[in-house]
């Protein structure tokens, strides 16, 4: 089947935000008496589920506010030009959107993923948002990548998805999409390379080369 759209995450595969939602989970976590150590941090990647881990570590927070005051924290350090893109993000997202409908698969909330994606310039190129709020089940579950490809009007087969989290490429995977994984070594993906700048040449390649695309 040929590939006719590509379907981006956002966070660590093209903002370079990691650090920051660190410390601003961190921060929350601080205001309500607790403490965000490394482990918990790696215990919410890429994961829809994120906000109920933090309440449920933190008295008398909900998820929803746990939610809504990581995004406040977040969307004022992007006001703030606190973190930007990834090196060579903004040409590899231009090439997608050359070849076909781009989308965002996130986890995070939509007013975060609109933020940064307004803020970094790439919200220009994209036709679809899946945010953590629209769905019932997100990664790894599939939920996330399917509905991607139902607002594209897609198969999931014909989607390239391009994700840096173990959570995000089981997610893909399992929805059918073919993964481009920019990530560790340790990453289980059908596609594995290190940086962006190689990675706009792997998307060629698979694009090209692996389902012949006729356009």
């Amino acid at each position: 089947m040929t590939l006719l759209a590509t379907v981006f995450n956002l966070d660590d595969t093209l903002v370079d935000s990691a650090a920051t939602w660190n410390q601003v989970i961190s921060a929350v976590a601080a205001r309500h008496d607790r403490s965000w150590t490394r482990a918990d941090w790696a215990a919410i990647q890429g994961r829809t589920t994120w906000g109920a881990y933090l309440a449920d570590r933190c008295d008398g927070l909900t998820p929803e506010r746990a939610i809504s005051e990581c995004v406040d924290g977040m969307v004022d350090a992007i006001a703030r030009g606190t973190f930007g893109l990834q090196p060579g993000a903004a040409e590899l997202v231009a090439l997608a959107a050359e070849l076909g409908p781009v989308g965002l698969v996130s986890a995070a909330p939509r007013r975060y993923v609109r933020a940064a994606a307004s803020a970094s310039g790439i919200l220009r190129h994209v036709q679809v948002i899946v945010s953590g709020e629209d769905v019932q089940h997100g990664k790894p579950a599939p939920d996330p990548y399917l509905a991607a490809a139902r607002r594209l009007g897609l198969e999931p087969e014909q989607c390239l998805a391009v994700e840096d989290s173990r959570p995000g490429v089981r997610s893909a995977r399992a929805a059918g999409m073919t993964v481009l994984a920019i990530t560790s070594e340790d990453t289980e993906a059908a596609q594995h390379v290190p940086d962006l700048k190689l990675a706009a040449k792997a998307m060629c390649r698979l694009w090209v080369d692996v389902y012949a695309l006729n356009r």
